[in-house]
């Protein structure tokens, strides 16, 4: 039927014409598809010009950052340690950190390791304090919104255990956090690195 209603249409091409603007007008679009609008065309492709299509799949968009607590982050970067992954630990340094440390290799090369006959029995947080701003007295530079925790590690060497506390910080950085953990400057600092 609708066939049969069109057929007279093709004989005018002004007419067509016409109508594939009215319905344009009144043919509405998501912003943002707004962009693969090309024509509209009710009567094909008759006047030149492809129809409007939808696209065929929704394009692929990257997930939403997820915020990740700043406890977790630290103990993801104590097992990356532990299982000897420094190449991961890397990025998730702080550039000060980076820098600090010279790049990439010397890092991997430094970065302290529990030596063979060492084990960490267990790794706890403290506490989790977020400060408006903390200023590092070593390094001279304040920054803003640290998260400062207080980690409790409990360790075995040979017959020998032993828990200490250690205090981190971790700035914040796009999506989630990055640590402050610097090369040591002596064989005195503790052997996880100075942080």
């Amino acid at each position: 039927m609708v066939k049969t209603l069109l057929r007279p249409l093709r004989r005018w091409p002004a007419l067509e014409a016409a109508l594939a603007r009215l319905a344009g007008r009144f043919t509405t679009w998501p912003s943002d598809e707004f962009g693969r609008f090309v024509t509209t065309s009710m009567l094909g492709t008759a006047l030149g010009g492809p129809a409007a299509l939808p696209p065929i799949s929704e394009p692929m968009r990257p997930p939403p950052p997820v915020s990740i607590a700043p406890a977790t982050f630290e103990k993801r970067f104590m097992r990356l340690q532990l299982e000897g992954r420094f190449d991961e630990m890397w990025e998730m340094l702080a550039e000060d950190a980076q820098r600090a440390w010279g790049g990439r290799e010397p890092f991997i090369r430094d970065m302290p390791r529990l030596g063979d006959n060492m084990d960490l029995l267990d790794m706890q947080v403290v506490s989790v304090n977020v400060l408006a701003s903390w200023t590092d007295r070593e390094h001279q530079r304040t920054y803003q919104n640290v998260a400062q925790l207080v980690m409790r590690y409990r360790v075995r060497q040979e017959w020998r255990e032993w828990t200490f506390d250690r205090q981190v910080h971790l700035i914040p950085a796009a999506g989630g956090w990055r640590t402050l953990c610097y090369p040591a400057r002596s064989k005195a600092i503790s052997s996880m690195g100075s942080r």
